[in-house]
């Protein structure tokens, strides 16, 4: 009973959750309402729906895995290198295309991820 405790408190903090975060940025919420939770606990669970593909996994080079709820619509991340503030962006905000992609190349794209990096407008104020 207490695993579905668990269970329940993952899946809403990923379902809740605007930004990718990382698995101890996860426990720490989970151990806010449920403080005796194992990280190993929070581990396995995480792994658990990341098979199922219910979240999905992002990795952000320095700043490792994070992992946010997979019926999202398709979309990147811009991530202020100062902070770590990061903000959903989607390929019509790039002007991406995977059709234009696979026409003048002739392949056939099965997945992308565009990572973009800078300093968000709180950090550029910062003196």
């Amino acid at each position: 009973m207490r695993n579905t405790r668990v269970a329940n408190a993952v899946t809403e903090i990923l379902q809740r959750d605007p930004s990718p975060i990382s698995l101890r940025e996860l426990h720490e919420h989970v151990t806010d309402d449920l403080p005796a939770t194992a990280y190993s606990t929070s581990y396995r669970l995480l792994g658990r729906l990341e098979r199922e593909g219910k979240v999905v996994r992002v990795d952000w080079r320095e700043r490792g895995s994070r992992f946010e709820w997979a019926e999202r619509p398709h979309h990147h991340h811009i991530v202020c290198s100062d902070c770590g503030h990061s903000l959903d962006v989607d390929d019509a905000d790039l002007g991406f295309s995977e059709r234009q992609i696979e026409s003048r190349t002739g392949f056939r794209v099965r997945h992308h991820s565009i990572e973009l990096e800078g300093t968000c407008a709180d950090c550029q104020a910062d003196p």
